[in-house]
């Protein structure tokens, strides 16, 4: 099996794209289908209320506006699966999927350590009234200097949260990382019983459960719950890769 991260996410775009397509060709041909079954009921003409024709001709109006409705629909669909696919491009979060995500990570706890200390540095600066000390800092100016005081000149800072957060979030990546290092390498594992496998996916950052047959809906209602999801390119019920998911794969194998 093949597991190709950027050619996963090349997959997501065509697909939204496609989908984006498929919309946008379906609000078209409803919006045409709505002019043209408009387009016989003379401009200006009212509803003759009371007339035999009446009802007949109140519920053909309503198929018209219903019709141009799905056609808005779908167009806000078509610009939905539009926006998905660029989001996708452009997302610039880190996967556990990426196998360069190590690294991405690693370059980002450098970059979140130096702002972290540049921050405590610029606070001392400031509660100290030195701005000679504070300009010798990397990524200090004077512009800065002015928006870390209030109005009146007095000095502000960074605010008091932003230290602690910044901290928690490099602690996030910290274990993120350590996690990501502790399956970089390993082999894949696999355990089977009467008839179900599962599979330490590590190549794929994933664990997945392989089924002699369909599951019937108890089981899938389980398996959703626990967070896996059915993966018709692999035949696997799978879910990213981690000791509780590998614990709650087991919970899948016949008992006995």
């Amino acid at each position: 099996m093949k597991h190709d991260y950027q050619e996963r996410k090349q997959n997501r775009i065509t697909r939204a794209l496609e989908l984006a397509r498929k919309k946008e060709q379906e609000s078209d041909q409803l919006y045409d289908h709505a002019n043209k079954m408009a387009s016989v009921i003379p401009m200006g003409q009212p509803i003759l209320v009371g007339h035999h024709s009446e009802k007949r001709d109140r519920r053909y109006r309503s198929r018209i506006h219903n019709t141009f409705g799905k056609a808005f629909k779908s167009a806000e669909q078509a610009e939905y699966y539009r926006e998905k696919a660029q989001i996708i491009e452009s997302n610039d979060a880190i996967s556990s999927d990426d196998p360069e995500a190590i690294s991405k990570l690693e370059d980002k706890l450098a970059h979140l350590s130096a702002h972290h200390a540049f921050m405590k540095a610029a606070n001392k600066c400031v509660r100290k009234h030195d701005m000679a000390a504070f300009l010798q800092l990397d990524g200090a100016s004077e512009e800065l200097w002015k928006e870390l005081h209030d109005e009146n000149g007095n000095p502000v800072g960074f605010p008091h949260y932003r230290l602690p957060y910044a901290k928690a979030e490099m602690k996030r990546i910290e274990t993120r990382i350590a996690l990501l290092k502790r399956y970089d390498g390993q082999e894949n594992e696999e355990t089977e019983k009467g008839g179900v496998r599962i599979l330490r996916n590590v190549v794929a950052n994933r664990v997945q459960i392989f089924f002699p047959s369909k599951p019937d809906e108890e089981t899938r209602t389980r398996l959703k719950k626990a967070g896996f999801r059915w993966c018709r390119r692999e035949s696997a019920w799978q879910r990213q890769l981690s000791s509780w998911a590998e614990w709650q794969a087991k919970d899948f194998l016949p008992a006995g």
